[in-house]
């Protein structure tokens, strides 16, 4: 019985911390005002015309990269056609190709 006790003494103590994070959260959160109607439609706009101006660079092909495509290089020589951990297999088969 006495460790039950202990038990749901320590249960209570960690709830009440916990209710007490989450109530700071509510009230940093409703410091910022309260939101009208007009506000909140005026906020939902502004995000539509982000998202539309986010598809339309993305769809252009300027962003992220500006839509070029390049051409990926080797680690180790910089010559494209093989990477860094290839490398090594691509040397010695040139060097195999080379000798003949």
């Amino acid at each position: 019985m006495v460790l039950m006790q202990e038990r749901i003494r320590t249960f209570e103590e960690a709830n009440r911390t916990i209710n007490k994070r989450c109530k700071a959260k509510k009230t940093r959160i409703q410091q910022g005002g309260v939101l009208s109607i007009q506000n909140a439609n005026a906020l939902l706009n502004a995000k539509k015309v982000d998202a539309q101006l986010e598809e339309e660079i993305y769809a252009s092909g300027c962003g992220r990269g500006g839509g070029r495509t390049t051409v990926r290089r080797c680690g180790n020589c910089g010559e494209p056609g093989h990477n860094a951990r290839t490398y090594k297999k691509d040397e010695e088969m040139s060097n195999v190709y080379s000798s003949d």
